[in-house]
C-alpha cells in the first residue's frame, strides 16, 4: 500500500515535533546551571553523578558537558558558578579561594572552566591539586581566579568574556563527603576586587 498524502504529512509533523523536542532538550541541557545537591558555600554537587540512578537529565548533562563521570566511590564532583554572595563569577573580578589543609579525599584539584571548556590562557595553567598547590609552612593554601596576573597560586580566566564555573573534585572521598555533601570543609570562593 502506497502511502498517502495525510501519512507523508503525519510522518513529517511527527519528524519536525521530534527535532523540535531533541533542540529544547539539548539547548535546555547546555544550560543547565549547577547539578542539584548541597555543598557549603556556593559549591553544588550531585550524589549520583557517574550512576546509572542519576537518570536520563543529569546524564544528557554530562554527556553535553562533560567526558566522563565516575561513580561516588571514586569521585565527587563539587561545582561553584557564584561567589558566596551568590553572584555569577565574571572576568571583572578577583576571587581567592583559601583552605586551611586538604578535603577529606585521598587527592583533588580545582579547576575554572568557561562555558565547559577549560581556560584558555598563555600560562596553559587550567588547575591547582593536592600535589601542586604551593602552601604555606602550616599547610594551608591560597588559589587565586583573576584576568590580572597574580602571585602564588593563580588560574588565569583568560581575555574572553563568558559563563565560569569552578569544579572541585574530590577523588576516592572519605564516604561522609557523599552522605553529608553540605558539611564537607571546602573553601568559600570569596570575591577580593572588581574593575
Amino acid at each position: 500500500m502506497a502511502p498517502t498524502k495525510s501519512m507523508l504529512a503525519g510522518a513529517a509533523t511527527f519528524a519536525v515535533a521530534g527535532c523540535i523536542g531533541a533542540a529544547v532538550a539539548w539547548f535546555g541541557v547546555g544550560k543547565t546551571g549547577n547539578p542539584a545537591g548541597q555543598g557549603p558555600w556556593s559549591w553544588r554537587t550531585s550524589a549520583h553523578t557517574g550512576e546509572a540512578s542519576a537518570g536520563l537529565l543529569r546524564r544528557a548533562v554530562i554527556a553535553r558537558v562533560g567526558i566522563w563521570a565516575l561513580p561516588p566511590s571514586e569521585v565527587v564532583y563539587f561545582a561553584a558558578q557564584t561567589d558566596t554572595d551568590g553572584k555569577p563569577l565574571s572576568r571583572r573580578c578577583t576571587y581567592e579561594i583559601a583552605g586551611t589543609g586538604d578535603a577529606p579525599a585521598r587527592w583533588w584539584s580545582i579547576s575554572l572552566y568557561r562555558d565547559h571548556f577549560w581556560v584558555d590562557n598563555p600560562l596553559d595553567r587550567y588547575s591547582f591539586s593536592k600535589t601542586t598547590v604551593a602552601r604555606n609552612p602550616d599547610g594551608s593554601w591560597k588559589i587565586m581566579i583573576s584576568a590580572t596576573p597574580q602571585p602564588g597560586n593563580w588560574i588565569p580566566m583568560g581575555p574572553k568574556d563568558g559563563r565560569f564555573a569552578l569544579s572541585y573534585r574530590l577523588y576516592q572521598p572519605q564516604p561522609s563527603v557523599s552522605a553529608q555533601p553540605k558539611a564537607v570543609p571546602l573553601p568559600a570562593v570569596r570575591r577580593q576586587t572588581c574593575a
